[in-house]
């Protein structure tokens, strides 16, 4: 059975029950990683595996989990679709394990009707990562939940030499809601994403370079 990772929250509980939803649906088998005080505020609302965790980013206002948790996960176990937990899927993602190549989905925004949509183009909200991939990723303190993260990934697989792959057409659909994340909080993540990537520091600067990078080396199919 595929699995998605995803990292549930307190906050906007009707949008991701209607993307969790959509990957039971399609007989995605789902784990959330959540520290022990989230799992017992929205372990009601979601009938999935939690997975307790204490490596979190605090600072940033929540529990968001860390990056590596879900690298971590995959290199003990298995290939595994990472995903935003409000992302509605509408068919199901067709998955490489070519060892030399990751997977990366964009997203449809909608307010009412998936007809009616529009393409975020400049992020990204599910990865399929391979168990060889997250052998060779670094350590991160960036999080789940919050900015660059989705840039930190590709930017590691195109200095790791592995091709990016994207499907032209998204399955992956996100209704709109009030943002989760502020411009400080944008800059916060942009600094440690610089940091660890050796990048100028300018999160502005930086952000549009590394999505240069990305959009570059993404093959389409």
């Amino acid at each position: 059975m595929d699995r998605i990772l995803t990292t549930f929250s307190p906050t906007n509980i009707e949008n991701q029950q209607r993307a969790l939803d959509s990957w039971l649906k399609l007989g995605y088998k789902t784990i959330s990683f959540n520290s022990i005080e989230d799992i017992a505020r929205i372990k009601q609302y979601f009938d999935v595996e939690f997975i307790e965790t204490d490596k979190l980013g605090r600072e940033f206002g929540k529990d968001y989990v860390k990056v590596n948790v879900f690298i971590d996960w995959i290199k003990n176990n298995k290939s595994s679709l990472v995903v935003n937990s409000d992302i509605e899927i509408l068919e199901k993602v067709e998955l490489s394990e070519n060892n030399c190549e990751i997977q990366i989905f964009s997203r449809n925004d909608y307010k009412e009707s998936h007809d009616k949509h529009k393409r975020f183009d400049s992020g990204y909200d599910a990865f399929y990562l391979t168990k060889q991939f997250c052998d060779e990723f670094p350590h991160t303190n960036l999080v789940v939940g919050q900015c660059h993260w989705d840039y930190l990934i590709p930017i590691i697989a195109i200095r790791k030499c592995y091709q990016i792959k994207s499907k032209s057409k998204s399955q992956f659909y996100h209704k709109e809601h009030k943002l989760q994340y502020d411009i400080e909080k944008w800059k916060q993540t942009g600094k440690i994403f610089a940091k660890e990537l050796g990048f100028t520091g300018n999160p502005y600067t930086d952000s549009n370079l590394a999505y240069r990078m990305i959009k570059k080396k993404i093959i389409y199919y």
